[in-house]
């Protein structure tokens, strides 16, 4: 019987696929006598590799590409005795993967089971094994939390990183790393905290900078942290930092954070700035307190617009991400809401993207349990679910604000959604 594995990516926002590379990564340090191979099959659908596989993972992090692991999931099951689907979306999905003919559904990462997976691979053992399985099994709160011990990621099995369009930015080529995964935080719109649920797990401090060293060989000056939160420790990400800038010399690097934590971490902020930090996203949603109470965003209007001088104070460009479009927003809001990106400074740095974002309702959203849902009307959608606005201006709105949106190529912003 063969002993290999096929790690397949089907979406990371046009990134070279990491969340793959680390789960083949971990599976080569696991199982040296496994052969591991990988497949982006988003955007190089016609480097399909030849020959039957023993185990095939696939990988379904984003709502993006939860679609099309459904489209390529019976490819893969004829080409694999067994295969094991994971990422947040295939969590919240779970029965619908193993409906299509997935063997398990995994509810942990997949670094963490590499030896498990590994063994499955040899015939040692069978997917039953695993944590997660059939949807009425995966009652979990929240994937584990802990520290995973891991290899660096293998993205030498994809394709170079100049070819994803995603690593190309104004700083030219960009890398992109990961320090955790997971969020402290419970916002209730968010698939991160409809996953992890306040979990988070640190990635291996050396195995994060044997990577850098791998991108730095390439010529790599310009970190992308595509953590959904830099600051899930308040140390890591500043000694990483100045780890890095002590081996490789001047970098610039962004991140994503929670808007309060940049006048709540000033320190930390003003370190981060000194070795290089450039840009910060940060989830705004809209500049209204009852909708951030719906949201449980845990700011205020006042608070955010605090941190917006804050952050331009430290000379850091402030890129928004927005939710402009939900089922209690008021048509006179939206009206004002561009006044309100001018006055704040924001406006050059809002993404067209922003502007006409609608909230999506991914089926496993702890926002379908909130009792500000009671009176909103649903329809269901294979993965989703739909919801008008009461007021037609509101939807006609965001019917214009999409279209320019699709003129300029994008229509969704978050790279953990």
């Amino acid at each position: 019987m063969a002993r290999s594995v096929l790690v397949v990516s089907t979406f990371e926002a046009g990134f070279q696929p990491l969340a793959s590379a680390c789960a083949a990564g971990g599976l080569l340090a696991a199982a040296p006598d496994v052969e591991v191979s990988a497949w982006d099959s988003h955007l190089f659908p016609d480097d399909r590799p030849d020959g039957h596989f023993s185990l095939c993972l696939l990988a379904c992090q984003q709502y993006e590409g939860l679609q099309r692991s459904m489209d390529v999931l019976p490819t893969l099951v004829r080409m694999a005795d067994a295969v094991v689907v994971f990422g947040q979306y295939a969590q919240f999905n779970a029965q619908a993967f193993l409906n299509e003919g997935a063997d398990w559904v995994l509810f942990d990462e997949p670094e963490r089971c590499a030896t498990q997976l590994a063994a499955i691979a040899r015939g040692d053992n069978d997917v039953a094994g695993l944590p997660g399985g059939p949807a009425t099994d995966c009652r979990k709160k929240g994937l584990p939390s802990g520290r995973l011990r891991h290899s660096p990621p293998a993205r030498n099995l994809f394709p170079d990183i100049v070819l994803y369009p995603s690593n190309t930015g104004p700083e030219g080529l960009m890398g992109n790393i990961e320090l955790s995964r997971g969020c402290h935080s419970h916002c209730t719109y968010c698939s991160v905290f409809g996953a992890y649920n306040g979990s988070i797990s640190l990635m291996d401090g050396d195995s994060v900078f044997n990577d850098v060293l791998y991108l730095a060989d390439l010529g790599i000056r310009h970190f992308v942290f595509v953590d959904a939160e830099f600051f899930s420790s308040r140390r890591a990400g500043v000694q990483m930092l100045e780890r890095i800038v002590r081996a490789v010399g001047p970098v610039t690097f962004e991140m994503t954070t929670r808007v309060d934590h940049v006048l709540g971490y000033p320190e930390q902020m003003r370190r981060l700035t000194e070795l290089g930090l450039t840009r910060v996203t940060t989830a705004l949603e809209f500049p209204s307190d009852r909708i951030l109470r719906i949201l449980n965003k845990g700011v205020t209007v006042v608070d955010v617009e605090a941190r917006i001088k804050a952050s331009h104070n430290l000379g850091v460009q402030l890129v928004p991400t927005f939710i402009p479009f939900t089922p209690w927003v008021e048509y006179d809001e939206l009206l004002r809401f561009e006044d309100w990106l001018v006055a704040t400074g924001l406006a050059s740095t809002t993404h067209p993207t922003s502007l006409q974002t609608k909230l999506l309702l991914f089926k496993g959203s702890p926002l379908l349990k909130s009792p500000h849902m009671a009176d909103v009307p649903l329809a269901e959608k294979r993965f989703s679910y739909d919801w008008h606005h009461a007021d037609e201006r509101v939807e006609n709105l965001w019917q214009d604000r999409r279209d320019q949106a699709e003129m300029v190529g994008a229509v969704r912003c978050c790279v953990k959604c």
